[in-house]
């Protein structure tokens, strides 16, 4: 796939006039800051990945926004979009022609105020939970709950693995886009607040009035999102994430940053370093978030990781 290269010293008008080209933008700025001029740069980059069985519905298509889907929405460094509902399991077979983003799903929950909402979304209270989920994933690729107790903010196993599961009545699950854009070797997506350089505040709300709509809100807030994909480690790269609410992220199958709890904007990082792993060797990233209550949803990943593929979905790989 074409990368194409523009500096970015007035990003958001530049980004609106940058969105119909079918590729991850490259930044060529002479610093080692990211997009925003706070993030410090790296070696690694997003790349388009290779071979495999995956999903269409746009997603193949190199193509943004990818056709046929909606909620399509600039934030301050990127942009989202929302595919098919595939509640039902099927995702749509892969064009095998390029990826133009990073590809996962959300699940839209009732709110837990609402006739028949979920008990764990909006009712919740309002604190940093360490520990919800265990720190290693299941064999079915999904996080477990913890075998001890029950954490403030939840209501049992029960529920909490509807979060990342579809299921018929409590949720509904679409392909969910986002539109990375890389400087200096930082590939950034933010929809959030607080970005530094002086750029703009931005939300992460995929799903309004999709689902089972905005409930009274003037934003839809209850759904999860899920991001499966692979990178080669090389060396010296960092993932970042900053946002709201629960927030865990496990690489290689292991926990490596906890945002668990109803919260404001928090952040977590890791330095892939401090994890022992091989050179060289493809290993997997899983992300997995919680918007669970009122008034805010921001969502921000800088990372240096080079991806091997555009996301995996129920097993099918985007490339």
């Amino acid at each position: 796939m074409l990368k194409f290269h523009f500096c970015f010293k007035d990003y958001p008008r530049l980004l609106a006039s940058c969105l119909v080209f079918p590729a991850f933008l490259n930044g060529c700025g002479q610093s080692d800051k990211g997009v925003d001029g706070n993030s410090p740069g790296g070696s690694g980059f997003i790349v388009p990945g290779v071979g495999g069985s995956g999903a269409n519905g746009g997603a193949g298509s190199g193509v943004w926004p990818p056709t046929g889907y909606t909620n399509v929405t600039n934030t301050t460094i990127g942009a989202y979009a929302l595919g098919p509902d595939i509640s039902s399991g099927t995702v749509p077979a892969n064009t095998g022609t390029g990826c133009s983003g990073l590809y996962g799903v959300v699940r839209d929950f009732k709110m837990g105020n609402q006739t028949g909402g979920h008990p764990d979304f909006e009712t919740a209270p309002t604190q940093d939970v360490k520990g919800i989920v265990q720190n290693t994933l299941g064999t079915d690729g999904k996080p477990m709950y913890t075998a001890t107790g029950t954490p403030t903010g939840t209501s049992g196993a029960a529920n909490f693995n509807q979060w990342y599961n579809d299921t018929p009545g409590v949720n509904m699950t679409y392909i969910v886009a986002l539109q990375l854009v890389t400087s200096n070797g930082i590939a950034t997506f933010s929809a959030s607040i607080n970005n530094g350089g002086g750029l703009p505040d931005s939300s992460f709300f995929p799903l309004d009035g999709t689902g089972f709509g905005n409930e009274g809100q003037n934003h839809n807030f209850s759904f999860t999102t899920e991001i499966h994909t692979s990178f080669t480690y090389k060396g010296g790269e960092t993932f970042t994430f900053k946002g709201d609410d629960d927030v865990w992220v496990f690489i290689n199958k292991q926990l490596v940053i906890d945002l668990g709890g109803r919260h404001g904007q928090e952040t977590g990082q890791i330095a892939l370093d401090t994890l022992g792993l091989t050179a060289s060797t493809v290993y997997d990233l899983a992300v997995f978030h919680a918007e669970r209550h009122t008034t805010q949803s921001n969502f921000r990943i800088d990372t240096t990781l080079a991806f091997t593929n555009c996301g995996q979905i129920n097993g099918v790989i985007i490339n």
